[in-house]
């Protein structure tokens, strides 16, 4: 056996044993890790007590360590999820990210940038949404339609986008009556 087996070895040992008294976990046994940094364990609330000296400072430094990478530790996504076409998640600036009513999917700029440059590249390709593929609708008459459609389904997103309507216009009391179905 190599000197770095023994010290493999040696830390595998020292993982499963009381960091105080070196009493091995076994069946009877059970070590329980320090509440603080999870790096040493011990067999008894006593031997925790005798060994605090010793392990104080490396523990305060790691509890530390623990703390600020909870603290700093960036989220999966936002809430307002993932972009439907790229899985990324969608930015929480508004300005970076496009609502299609025809689906009622939020997408994120870089996926809208993308099917216009495919739409302006392939001139047959139809001028729609880059989810469902939907062509825009190319009235005002038939883009209200298509919301009152979506109004009927109770889709939270156009619900929203109707109260956001009647909040520019000045009519508070239908914006709130939209905000809170949409909620």
């Amino acid at each position: 056996m190599s000197t770095t087996d023994n010290n493999i070895d040696t830390e595998a040992a020292d993982e499963k044993c009381c960091a105080s008294c070196g009493i091995a976990e076994v069946d009877d046994i059970k070590l329980k890790n320090c509440d603080d940094c999870d790096l040493v364990r011990y067999c008894s609330d006593t031997c925790q007590e005798d060994h605090r000296l010793q392990h104080e400072a490396i523990c305060k430094e790691r509890a530390a360590k623990l703390r600020d990478e909870l603290l700093f530790k960036q989220p999966e996504s936002s809430y307002l999820g993932d972009c439907p076409i790229c899985c990324l998640p969608l930015s929480l600036d508004p300005k970076k990210s496009v609502p299609y009513y025809c689906c009622s999917k939020l997408a994120c700029k870089g996926c809208t940038t993308a099917n216009m440059m495919r739409q302006l590249d392939d001139e047959g390709a139809p001028n729609g949404c880059p989810f469902c593929r939907q062509l825009y609708s190319k009235s005002e008459e038939e883009s209200e339609r298509q919301n009152k459609k979506r109004f009927e389904a109770n889709d939270p997103l156009a619900l929203r986008e109707a109260g956001m309507k009647h909040f520019g216009d000045g009519d508070y009391d239908g914006a709130f009556e939209y905000f809170t179905k949409a909620a």
